[in-house]
């Protein structure tokens, strides 16, 4: 809130597990099966579902939004 008065926003997206080359390695296969089963919708997010709500963060349509953490993690915190 800081440096609302300067026309700066400040917003945070906080993703899930998310599948990068890092985790397709066979050494970590089944940890990353593991982090599919522990989220409710039984995948991990790619980077394209965390881009899009960096997109819209970063769009006009979200020029009143500030202060948020935009959780992107396919409902794992609802456990």
């Amino acid at each position: 809130m800081k440096w609302a008065d300067l026309g700066i926003r400040v917003n945070a997206i906080s993703p899930d597990y998310t599948l990068t080359p890092m985790n397709l390695r066979p050494e970590v296969a089944e940890q990353t099966k593991k982090f599919a089963a522990d989220t409710p919708l039984h995948r991990m997010t790619t980077p394209d579902e965390v881009a899009g709500p960096a997109i819209f963060l970063s769009s006009k349509a979200a020029s009143f939004v500030t202060g948020i953490d935009l959780i992107v993690d396919g409902g794992f915190v609802w456990w």
